[in-house]
């Protein structure tokens, strides 16, 4: 009755175990009557291009729960995936079949299984043409995507990937957004028995519209999605560039060329937020930059370097990486040239690129924000010692007669934060996460690291203020189950406070009047009134 992790079977197959023709089960018991009269001669399986084991299912009709289809008993099937999504490979072929007839297109789609099923992704290729786009169902590593993406282009004319919920790499996406300004993906919508797919370009910044295959177009530069304008042609492959490779060494660029176009790259990977290798540096820039020697790349980034609009712009040549994220060994020497110092090892030349590179994403992003501190080197490579959490000391010029007096507004430190080494604020995060983890009385340190994390909040940047607003939460949530921690007092609002004063203030007359009043004599209300007829006020009688 149920696929073998436990879910219901959804989906299955007409005519035979090997039939591409899918199906979803209608789940309520309605629907699936009125299905049954439509289709009364339909027979279904658990097809094997859906991974299934080719027996025939019969469809289980239930008022009080879900319809769903069934093995036979005594039926032994470890097919994995049986959900509405798990036929998704089979409803794309149909429709791909379609919109290629009403294009009048030659093309034909085919199910791959990389490792994971029958459904890991469809190829269409375009026979005449010689142009193939692939629809990723799996998730690929990158190294897995850029070696499949290479053998795929030594075949091809045009190639174009369009991936599925989950199925792109970070990596994967950044080397896609550098080159074509944007990434396609698809999604399936459920329209009664059958699922429809829909697509979309998207980049880091916005997104085009979900729209049906239909309003797709396979033009000589690959598919195309409404809205959508790639930043370069995708270059042929090398069989359809060999004729015009030789055409292609003779036209050489000058270095000042060179130089705009690969400043001009590294801006635009600033602006989507990405850190390329040089490889897609060369693919956006030029591909003359690939045959460059080590020693030509750096004599053409420090040129870039120097034409920078200020001395506290950000090393642009801090956001290119190798294929582990690593930057080049190389960007140390660039670093070195436009005098910020000789990073002395891999590590600190590491933690050097991306705090420069998240200076670049400050800048040159949309929308801009201020940019964090540069972080210093010593003389020996190393970084600087630990800047203070607390704002750089005011100085205050006080205008006298004879001349000006520089005087210094030195704050005393707050007691609450007696014992908190001087911290930057990028690392409080990590002091609260190791204060949690040690040993023996740590309440009091912890607090004074939550009142200095308070203060480096206003100073800090996305994303380090979300990161630092997460570890202070987790920070206060143990404090509270501590029970060393005392107990806080529970705040009170604006009106409650001054509700509070002015009770005070009233109690604090009160005794001020009492006692003025004590002092003073009382007033007899009968003094001065006359005594009535027939009383007359008695008197002592005399001692005879």
């Amino acid at each position: 009755m149920i696929g073998s992790d436990g879910r219901l079977v959804q989906t299955a197959v007409i005519g035979g175990p090997n039939s591409g023709r899918a199906i979803i089960l209608p789940t309520d018991a309605d629907e699936l009557t009125r299905w049954r009269r439509r289709h009364p001669a339909y027979t279904y399986w658990c097809g094997t291009q859906l991974g299934g084991c080719g027996n025939e299912l019969s469809d289980r009709l239930y008022r009080d729960k879900v319809c769903h289809f069934a093995h036979r008993p005594h039926t032994s099937c470890h097919r994995t995936a049986t959900g509405a999504a798990s036929a998704d490979h089979l409803f794309i072929k149909d429709d791909l079949a379609a919109w290629a007839g009403r294009n009048r297109l030659k093309g034909r789609a085919t199910s791959r299984d990389l490792g994971s099923g029958p459904g890991d992704a469809v190829d269409f290729r375009v026979g005449a043409a010689r142009q193939h786009v692939r629809f990723q169902f799996s998730r690929l590593t990158h190294a897995e995507w850029h070696r499949d993406r290479q053998r795929l282009s030594g075949e091809t004319a045009t190639l174009d990937w369009v991936f599925g919920p989950g199925a792109a790499q970070p990596e994967t996406m950044e080397e896609l957004y550098d080159e074509y300004g944007y990434l396609l993906r698809f999604r399936f919508e459920t329209h009664g028995a059958v699922r429809r797919i829909r697509l979309r370009a998207e980049d880091p910044r916005r997104s085009t519209d979900w729209v049906p295959l239909d309003a797709c177009a396979m033009t000589p530069e690959g598919l195309r999605v409404p809205g959508a304008q790639p930043r370069r042609r995708p270059g042929p492959g090398p069989a359809a560039g060999a004729g015009t490779g030789r055409a292609a060494t003779q036209v050489r660029r000058s270095r000042e060329e060179q130089m705009l176009a690969l400043k001009e790259a590294l801006v635009g990977a600033a602006r989507f937020r990405t850190r390329p290798t040089w490889e897609a540096l060369a693919r956006t820039a030029g591909s003359d930059l690939l045959g460059l020697s080590v020693p030509d790349r750096v004599g053409l980034l420090v040129a870039v370097e120097r034409t920078a609009d200020g001395a506290g712009s950000p090393l642009l040549s801090a956001l290119i990486r190798t294929g582990e994220s690593d930057p080049p060994p190389y960007v140390g020497d660039v670093v070195a040239a436009v005098g910020c110092g000789a990073p002395a090892t891999a590590a600190v030349l590491k933690r050097w690129c991306q705090r420069e590179a998240d200076r670049a994403f400050a800048v040159h992003g949309v929308p801009s924000r201020t940019p964090p501190p540069r972080l210093p080197l010593t003389p020996d490579g190393r970084l600087a010692a630990q800047q203070s959490a607390e704002p750089a000391q005011r100085h205050t010029i006080v205008h006298v007669k004879g001349g000006k007096v520089q005087q210094s507004a030195a704050r005393p430190k707050p007691a609450h934060l007696t014992g908190v080494p001087l911290l930057r604020d990028t690392e409080i995060r990590h002091a609260l996460r190791s204060t949690r983890q040690r040993r023996g009385p740590r309440t009091r340190y912890a607090q004074a690291l939550m009142a200095r994390a308070e203060e480096a909040l206003t100073r800090l940047p996305e994303p380090q203020r979300t990161e630092l607003v997460a570890e202070m939460a987790t920070t206060r949530r143990w404090l509270d189950s501590r029970p060393d921690t005392p107990a806080r007092k529970p705040r009170q609002s604006r009106r409650a406070a001054k509700a509070v004063d002015a009770q005070k203030n009233k109690a604090a007359k009160q005794p001020a009047r009492a006692k003025t009043q004590k002092g003073k004599k009382g007033k007899n209300p009968l003094q001065g009134a006359r005594p009535l007829p027939g009383f007359a006020p008695r008197t002592a009688k005399k001692p005879r």
